[in-house]
């Protein structure tokens, strides 16, 4: 009876320890939608939270569900009130660390691990902020059926594409297929509307161009070259002859639809499409961006996913929280995300879209992104830039005076970081 009874004694004190070391901590999370679990977007943190609750005693959570429409705004809203969350997730909001509220993970994570993107896309000021989890990218898709229908040579990493062998495919790609005198199938479809014409970017890059140099933390836009005029000029001609007309015009839904459809061969936008389009019968494959000639590097564009941390004024609930997202960041979670679609950012996970051909060749795409570094006016950059380049597409203005504008405008808002 006595040892009953020492031994109950003993379980009890071990939780209350428990308890007392977590100190009652509640961890306050804002996420955004993540992959779908029987139609709730925020199934998978929901899970998290209560496993991480039953393997710590003490600590539990309140999370608020923060949609992408008007999300970061919500974020904005709270940190200028100073009420902000213990953890959130998203791409670096570097305007949160110039405001000093965000914690830096150097010291905490294995940098050997991720790939050079992923450190990337989640260091400002030469340090790093957050627990990278996932990385997106944009890629070229194409409809293999009408690939095969019209003889066209589908490209490899081996063999890529060059532009000019590129503009002689979706040359052959653009053709009336019922006789009526007019186009029914289009060689191409992509957005130009700003900011989603980003995933252009890797054309201008492969062509031996510049957008952003860093030096010191800080960012320039150096996107006014030769280089950048003449393949801006020559997506302009892409656009003119083998896209519907005023394609240029169109947001992403117009080109997805289109390509969905089966009415456009290639189609260039984020790997979020690809399931969809596979549900809806088309014979998808993936390949690389366009080179300028046999031998270079291919570009792609793509940003970082992380879970950011703010900072805390007690140790232990420092330290819980850091243990949370690596927990939420581990190689164990990153595999899960073959249901998001996304690609993750260490090494040891290895190819969790085995088996998927097109998946796997998107997973190596996203290690040849162009990340634009993390800085307080990135997004507003991002879209001045885009508005010139869409102007351009347009014919609205020439390439040279689109660069001009679009190089003066982004180091205007950069130069004021971003206010």
């Amino acid at each position: 009876m006595r040892r009953t009874l020492v031994k109950g004694f003993l379980l009890v004190l071990l939780f209350i320890t428990s308890v007392l070391i977590a100190g009652g901590i509640t961890v306050y999370v804002w996420d955004f939608p993540a992959w779908s679990v029987d139609g709730d977007n925020y199934a998978w943190i929901k899970s998290m939270m209560r496993e991480y609750s039953a393997n710590h005693p003490g600590v539990s959570f309140k999370l608020t569900e923060i949609p992408w429409a008007g999300g970061d705004k919500k974020l904005d809203l709270a940190v200028a009130s100073r009420n902000w969350p213990d953890i959130t997730r998203g791409p670096l909001k570097a305007h949160y660390v110039v405001q000093g509220v965000l914690v830096s993970t150097d010291e905490y994570i294995n940098k050997d691990d991720y790939y050079e993107p992923a450190l990337k896309g989640a260091t400002f000021n030469g340090k790093i902020y957050g627990f990278p989890f996932y990385m997106t990218t944009k890629v070229v898709m194409i409809n293999r059926e009408i690939f095969e229908e019209r003889g066209v040579r589908i490209p490899t990493f081996e063999d890529p594409w060059t532009f000019e062998e590129f503009a002689q495919a979706l040359e052959k790609l653009t053709y009336d297929k019922d006789g009526d005198g007019r186009i029914d199938v289009y060689g191409f479809a992509a957005s130009a509307m700003p900011p989603d014409n980003s995933h252009l970017w890797p054309f201008l890059l492969a062509n031996g161009g510049k957008i952003i140099e860093e030096e010191k933390g800080n960012l320039r836009c150096v996107i006014n070259s030769p280089e950048n005029a003449e393949i801006l000029g020559y997506l302009a001609g892409i656009f003119k002859k083998y896209a519907p007309p005023y394609m240029a015009a169109y947001g992403d839904a117009d080109a997805y639809n289109l390509f969905k459809s089966g009415r456009a061969a290639v189609y260039i936008s984020g790997t979020w499409a690809i399931p969809p389009i596979r549900r809806a019968g088309i014979d998808i494959d993936v390949v690389s961006f366009p080179v300028k000639k046999k031998g270079d590097r291919f570009w792609s564009f793509g940003d970082v996913s992380s879970y950011q941390i703010f900072i805390q004024k007690d140790p232990k609930k420092l330290s819980i929280l850091i243990d949370f997202a690596k927990t939420i960041t581990s190689v164990e979670q990153q595999k899960k995300l073959v249901e998001y679609g996304q690609f993750p950012t260490l090494k040891s996970v290895g190819n969790i879209y085995e088996g998927d051909d097109a998946m796997t060749k998107a997973a190596i795409i996203s290690q040849y992104n162009f990340i634009f570094p993390p800085h307080p006016a990135k997004d507003k950059a991002i879209e001045k830039i885009s508005q010139q380049i869409q102007l351009a597409l347009l014919e609205r203005i020439s390439p040279e005076d689109a660069l001009k504008n679009a190089e003066k405008a982004a180091n205007r808002i950069l130069l004021r970081g971003g206010k």
